[in-house]
């Protein structure tokens, strides 16, 4: 556990020499290598061993700032991750079945194919660190229906604002705060101190009007849609938070072990449909097979070679 060179404990960024020996890091092994006058000639999986550490590296420090960047549905962005590492894995099979039993070189390869698994558990139990917003509304979500007379109702509103001089605040919270999907006094917020005052402001005038009123917390979908709505515990799809259009799609989520068996079943014994999933001759082959993927993560199955 301790550098041979500096003494101090290495951590899993650890790099071996050709005999095996560990140094904590690139920096330390050469300077052990100058001062003992070491040197190796080229050694079997050297350069295979580089490279995949490399690699490993470069996932354990960036996965989940990757992930935290994600502009796509971030459920699509673990499974690219993990579809990556999978890539990885299956390119050095061959020092799994052996077990790495080649020399130094090919035993520290075959432990970063189980680090790699490993770092695929961290990966797939990530959930996102989801801010909280704070959604004003006239409707609950029921896309600006302030009743018959609703844009009436609307204008008067804006219109009662405007007179008591609340002019700099309709226009910044319509052009700069206004729900994507929903129309009229439908407002979101990132601050709750600025929520609350804007709050006030509406429900003064809004009361006048017969229009109730609410202040919810909210989030963000976390598919493609980039929906904003109440968080609500119908809303998760494993862990996840889903718009009702997104989390009825089927397309998220993972089946349940009966529903996952059935179709791996179907799909095994019926050659024609196997044939469209295998060259996708559908639109919903390809987010069918990554559930599929998903779900055979879950559970641990073995993946079909259908829904590869």
């Amino acid at each position: 556990m301790f550098c041979i060179h500096c003494k101090k404990e290495y951590d899993e960024k650890y790099i071996i020499d050709a005999k095996g020996n560990r140094y904590c890091s690139e920096d330390c092994m050469e300077q052990y290598m100058e001062a003992n006058d070491i040197s190796f000639p080229p050694y079997p999986y050297e350069d295979t061993y580089l490279m995949l550490r490399n690699s490993y590296i470069e996932l354990l420090d960036g996965w989940e700032s990757t992930l935290n960047r994600a502009t796509i549905d971030l459920e699509d962005a673990v499974d690219e991750l993990m579809e990556e590492i999978d890539s990885l894995i299956e390119d050095h099979y061959d020092f799994i079945l052996s077990e790495g039993d080649d020399g130094p070189y090919a035993w520290e390869i075959y432990q970063y194919t189980n680090k790699l698994k490993e770092l695929q558990q961290r990966i797939f139990a990530w959930r996102p660190n989801r801010k909280t917003l704070y959604w004003i509304t006239s409707d609950h979500g029921n896309y600006g229906d302030l009743g018959e007379a609703g844009e009436e109702v609307y204008q008067k509103i804006c219109t009662d604002l405007y007179l008591a001089g609340y002019e700099e605040f309709i226009l910044y919270v319509t052009e700069h705060l206004q729900h994507p999907y929903h129309w009229g006094l439908n407002y979101i917020f990132d601050n709750l101190e600025m929520a609350q005052e804007a709050y006030e402001v509406l429900l003064t005038v809004c009361d006048k009007h017969g229009v109730d009123l609410r202040m919810v917390n909210a989030h963000k979908c976390e598919a493609h849609c980039r929906d904003i709505l109440e968080a609500d515990a119908d809303t998760y799809v494993n862990g996840w938070f889903y718009c009702y259009s997104c989390k009825e799609s089927d397309h998220h989520g993972v089946y349940s072990v009966d529903e996952l068996d059935e179709w791996i079943r179907y799909y095994n014994e019926n050659e024609t449909d196997r044939q469209i999933l295998i060259h996708e001759r559908e639109e919903w082959c390809f987010p069918f097979k990554k559930k599929i993927r998903r779900s055979c993560r879950t559970w641990e199955r073995e993946l079909p070679e259908w829904a590869i």
